[in-house]
């Protein structure tokens, strides 16, 4: 097979597992909130944020150990470089498509009217990170968008129906949705939808991921802003009123109006929900926290334990071994049999004696042995590459390395060893 389409084929073997690492996180997560229904929103946004961990998972020891060794191996048996070649074309057209219309939205961002006043808010001021707000003609709900340059762009229909405590709210709402790293998962598993287009638990978690965000942003725009939980919820209400959204809400931006109709009943009935006292922001700030700080152990503590679980990228044997001319094996460690020999990169060395010596032991009927060492094993059984000298028996001086030292031969054993 030429080292191209390895590369291919190992790189989509390698995707399946991560894939199948994902499945057990995915519905993990989506049993244990179902389980535990909305009570503690952060906890669950926590549970989906681990799920991106398991594209450290790839090497993981977990596949090539018990049964589901043979579970990976007889996956890995199926595929093909067809079947590669096809999945890595749809990544490519999807990938292609998602950065189109970034563009085209970033392109129409610039046409939009940029309201000055309303960046004043003081919605958008209780941090110092500078967040745009526009004015649309097009769009029939806010959202949210940026992990760099973070932005909020309102319809024309909400800044001119609503008053400014209501437009506020609003901002208060789309505001937490970038500054609790929503916008930032969003745009995560959007790729994670592009590697795993085929795999259908992805969109599901998205959708439940949308929703716990929605709950998670309503809680912090009445706890924080001017409105009552009631009066919160009539301007969700009012959006049903007005325009549907129709442009722009793609992956990695988040809109304040749902379309799903069960969802937004829940989120009313949740803020119906909400009490508030003098102690309310207090306690809302403090398990915001401790939350924060939560999240982050948790994923980090799940991130090293992937990593650590798992194997080399690559494995360096040390071991010379030796071949007849027909690629029969005589030894796997030459060193261990008691012969002497210097193998480097691009240099192998054997004395006259000691080949008469490994002669004399082996029978060697052939005119050559091949030596094979700096051998690199990828995951087992997913194979490897090496160095090969090619020694004539009656006369050691006579070496031929096998494999070529050419730039681009460096270069792929640069992506074999790190990219893959």
């Amino acid at each position: 097979m030429k080292f191209e389409w390895f590369i291919l084929l190992y790189s989509f073997m390698k995707l399946v597992r991560i894939m199948l690492a994902a499945t057990v996180l995915m519905t993990a997560a989506l049993v244990i909130c179902k389980i535990a229904e909305t009570g503690n929103l952060r906890f669950h946004l926590t549970l989906f944020g681990l799920v991106p961990v398991s594209c450290f998972m790839g090497n993981s020891k977990l596949f090539f150990t018990g049964r589901l060794f043979l579970v990976t191996n007889w996956l890995q048996g199926k595929l093909n470089v067809q079947a590669a070649v096809f999945y890595f074309l749809m990544i490519g057209i999807l990938a292609v498509r998602k950065m189109y219309l970034q563009r085209r939205l970033h392109k129409k961002l610039l046409l939009m009217r940029r309201m000055i006043e309303l960046e004043k808010d003081t919605a958008l001021q209780d941090r110092g990170r500078n967040i745009r707000v526009y004015l649309s003609k097009e769009c029939g709900s806010p959202f949210a968008g940026g992990i760099c340059k973070p932005y909020i762009v309102l319809p024309e229909t909400f800044y001119h129906q609503l008053s400014k405590e209501q437009i506020s709210a609003v901002l208060y709402h789309e505001a937490l949705h970038i500054r609790q790293g929503h916008v930032l998962l969003l745009n995560i598993y959007a790729w994670l939808k592009i590697f795993w287009w085929i795999h259908p638990l992805i969109y599901v978690l998205e959708e439940k991921l949308r929703e716990y965000m929605e709950y998670s942003s309503d809680e912090g725009s009445v706890i924080l802003g001017p409105l009552s939980p009631y009066e919160y919820a009539n301007v969700i209400l009012m959006a049903l009123q007005m325009q549907k959204q129709t442009a722009f809400v793609r992956e990695g931006i988040i809109s304040f109006q749902d379309h799903h109709y069960d969802v937004l009943k829940k989120r009313v009935k949740r803020l119906s929900m909400l009490t508030l006292d003098d102690s309310a922001c207090c306690r809302y700030q403090r398990k915001k926290r401790l939350s924060f700080m939560l999240s982050a152990a948790v994923c980090l503590m799940a991130a090293v334990t992937a990593i650590g679980t798992s194997m080399p990228r690559y494995t360096k044997i040390e071991k010379v071994s030796a071949y007849d001319e027909k690629l029969h094996p005589l030894t796997y460690d030459l060193k261990k049999e008691g012969f002497h020999v210097e193998a480097a990169d691009d240099e192998f060395y054997i004395s006259r004696r000691e080949m008469e010596r490994f002669s004399e032991k082996y029978h060697l009927q052939g005119g050559y042995v091949i030596f094979s060492y700096d051998t690199i094993m990828k995951v087992p059984g997913v194979g490897g590459f090496g160095q090969a000298a090619r020694v004539r028996v009656k006369d050691p001086s006579d070496v031929f390395l096998m494999a070529r030292q050419e730039w681009i031969d460096r270069f792929r054993t640069f992506v074999m060893k790190y990219l893959i």
